[in-house]
């Protein structure tokens, strides 16, 4: 049985197909570590144009999702849980707070993840009402749907499972797991185009090499991500990433970044 299940309601169902089916994440379904099931939103809905969207009341341009066929898709999935409890319902809006690695590390430790993907303008706000879900996004730019979104975030939650890297010693040292950015990193040749390898990793002193890394792991956040050294007042993660953001930051909604 897997160790997490997620499930992805979307529109546009064939945009996760490589990315379930390439690379780790595909190793990690075949191997049970956890499963990413993917749902055509128009599956639940009721009328014979299977329309998942309408024009937004009070007018204007795009298109909004409507609220009852994502109510559907979450309320057929919750019914599904097995006994394994309700899932978390995630939905990657502008309107949410920032997705960082202290937040996947946290999701990670969920077994089941609901993730909604919305495009277009936006979602009808009573889903958000009805769902009380999660809200999160990766930057301030916007995206045409939630489904790149969801991407970047089911790969860094995936990533913090137990098995899924297949060494869990290779991830104790990524970028932000270990509060900076990672150390610099070489391969074979030792001298490539007059750029030597630093002696001290072809050294074999591994306390050496350990002190090596430590050393340019700070250097490099210095020069290149200074903040996370030196984080602002009030900029520290919140015990419970799941609150929903205030009335002020109610911008226009869009399903994307």
């Amino acid at each position: 049985m897997p160790g997490m299940t997620i499930d992805i309601v979307t529109t546009f169902p064939g945009m996760f197909t490589g990315f379930v089916g390439e690379s780790m994440m595909a190793r990690a379904l075949a191997q049970d570590i956890l499963a990413v099931n993917v749902h055509d939103l128009r599956d639940y809905t009721d009328d014979p144009h299977r329309s998942v969207d309408d024009t937004p009341f009070g007018g204007g341009g795009g298109m909004i999702l409507k609220p009852e066929p994502i109510a559907r898709a979450v309320d057929s999935l919750q019914g599904e849980a097995n006994g394994s409890g309700p899932a978390t319902v995630v939905i990657p809006t502008a309107r949410g707070r920032r997705f960082d690695q202290p937040t996947a590390d946290k999701l990670a430790t969920q077994s089941r993840l609901i993730f909604i993907c919305g495009h277009y303008t936006g979602i009808d706000e009573r889903v958000f009402e009805y769902l009380n879900p999660m809200r999160f996004s990766i930057g301030d730019y916007i995206l045409t749907g939630g489904e790149l979104p969801a991407m970047v975030m089911v790969d860094a939650i995936a990533r913090r499972i137990p098995g899924f890297l297949g060494n869990d010693d290779s991830g104790k040292e990524d970028s932000f797991v270990v509060g900076s950015l990672g150390a610099a990193q070489y391969t074979r040749p030792q001298v490539w185009r007059g750029r030597e390898v630093p002696s001290v990793l072809i050294s074999g002193h591994h306390a050496n090499v350990r002190a090596w890394r430590q050393d340019d792991r700070r250097t490099t956040t210095q020069r290149f991500r200074p903040e996370l050294l030196h984080p602002a007042t009030g900029d520290s993660i919140d015990d419970n990433p799941m609150a929903n953001e205030t009335d002020q930051n109610r911008d226009k909604e869009n399903t994307d970044g």
